[in-house]
């Protein structure tokens, strides 16, 4: 979801630099929330200006009814930088009044931009169904009744952003499961990139409709996935992706939501001039693998890599291309 962030701001005509181990002193920094042990302190040391995309659902104990100590962990790590934060910008909507006690708080949804619409898009897709994400015992028994229909392709491997973009390319329905069986919400980065590449979308039904899924319509109560999937693959998926896709971009234009969260969050101090201000967004590699990362100028930035966990570079057969503190591992 960084594409976003950088698209709405630079469409405001903020400067925008980003790093995958750096903050940048001259400006304010946005941190994704998979924190670690002892990256408060360092980033309290650093004394920059930051807020935080949320990305979890707080349970009142830790993060998704997750128990395991590592997310139990996460979740004292964000506890702790959050109370040096200026801001924090939610991409789930419910927890806002959780997270508003702890600051400046904003929904931020995932919107159209002329600028994320993908450059490769195939006129004479092959698969019938495809799906990139973790393997679940849910998810398996799902595509496996697919594949009874259909050509379902779901790689075992991790996949790049390149290889994502292609993956959707050659597919007519594109399939959206939920995070967990508690998620709330569909999953707005997956959708958002679905609905721009003029693909088929078949996305589960969650407690709560957003505005994106609204536009592109979810299975109604009680109905059975699958024979949902399979009849937008014997519909005219392409008229609807066409309708989809204009609806997106009238309805969710990324500039106009970003300027409403600017505006929300940024009172608190002097907002930075059009052209003049800048931010600087540091993305924890572990956050999402089909998430774009960048490397920005070391030149007077304060190096946050030895707190970040190793992060995946590539498959390769049984083997795993691993980084960390810039080191590679195998």
């Amino acid at each position: 979801m960084a594409d976003w962030l950088e698209a709405g701001l630079k469409e405001l005509g903020y400067k925008v630099t980003s790093s995958d181990t750096y903050v940048e002193p001259s400006a304010i920094n946005v941190f994704w929330d998979c924190f670690q042990p002892g990256m408060a302190e360092k980033i309290f040391a650093a004394g920059v200006k930051f807020g935080i995309i949320a990305t979890e659902i707080p349970d009142g104990i830790g993060f998704n009814w997750r128990n395991e100590p590592e997310w139990l962990e996460r979740y004292s790590a964000f506890r702790e930088v959050a109370k040096g934060a200026s801001f924090i910008w939610t991409m789930v909507e419910s927890t806002l009044p959780y997270y508003s006690e702890l600051c400046t708080t904003a929904y931020i949804e995932l919107g159209f931009s002329e600028k994320l619409i993908p450059k490769y898009i195939n006129d004479i897709p092959t698969i019938d169904f495809s799906f990139f994400g973790l393997k679940t015992p849910y998810r398996e028994s799902v595509v496996s009744r697919l594949r009874a229909y259909a050509k379902v392709e779901w790689s075992d491997k991790f996949l790049s952003t390149d290889e994502v973009a292609l993956l959707i390319a050659k597919t007519k329905i594109n399939l959206s499961f939920k995070q967990s069986e508690k998620w709330p919400v569909p999953s707005p980065t997956r959708i958002g990139r679905l609905m721009m590449a003029k693909r088929g979308i078949a996305a589960e039904r969650t407690e709560v409709v957003t505005r994106q899924a609204d536009i592109v319509g979810l299975p109604s109560e009680g109905e059975d996935f699958v024979d949902f999937a399979l009849n937008k693959l014997k519909s005219n998926w392409r008229a609807k992706a066409e309708e989809v896709f204009e609806s997106y971009r009238v309805l969710m234009p990324m500039k106009q939501i970003m300027q409403n969260v600017v505006d929300k969050t940024f009172n608190q101090f002097q907002k930075p001039k059009k052209n003049r201000g800048s931010f600087a967004a540091l993305l924890p590699r572990s956050l999402r693998l089909w998430q774009k990362l960048w490397r920005g100028s070391k030149k007077s930035h304060i190096s946050l890599a030895d707190l970040l966990p190793p992060s995946l570079v590539k498959s390769i057969g049984c083997w795993n291309i691993v980084t960390w503190n810039h080191q590679y591992f195998a």
